[in-house]
């Protein structure tokens, strides 16, 4: 997964312009990119958001609801460090730990009603996929997002 990351990472340095890590204050997982394409708007992508806390604790082992709540409040965290709120969030991709080719309607409900308290208007791309792999056995989710300002 992050080799997938780091090539796709490639992509955007090659097609868009530059880019360059950010590390975001007090959050212990994920990464955040801001990206500077050479048009109006700046692009940030924070990447594999984690239901940890600033002590990086996991969150709601084994409880999809907590794990993402946390990774909405690491969201915030992140993007407020680059002067951004989930207000500026184009596109957010969810991945679910799952066996089966579709999301869960109960996982997919979950996620929803979440998005829906935290997003006061609704990204422009939303995608949820099930993986068979996160970063850890008791990981349930990660979230990727992409915010222009």
């Amino acid at each position: 997964m992050k080799l997938l990351f780091s090539l796709v990472i490639g992509l955007v340095l090659v097609s868009c312009g530059r880019a360059q890590p950010i590390e975001p204050p007090h959050v212990p997982t994920g990464y955040l990119y801001k990206v500077e394409p050479g048009i109006p708007g700046k692009q940030v992508y924070v990447c594999n958001q984690r239901p940890f806390t600033v002590t990086g604790e996991l969150v709601g082992p084994g409880n999809l609801r907590a794990q993402a709540q946390q990774v909405f409040e690491n969201l915030k965290t992140s993007l407020q460090s680059v002067d951004m709120t989930l207000r500026n969030v184009t596109q957010v991709t969810y991945s679910i730990r799952g066996t089966s080719v579709t999301v869960d309607t109960t996982n997919a409900r979950v996620l929803s009603n979440l998005g829906t308290a935290y997003f006061t208007q609704v990204p422009n791309i939303v995608e949820m996929k099930n993986v068979s792999q996160l970063a850890r056995e008791d990981v349930l989710i990660e979230v990727e997002v992409i915010a222009v300002k």
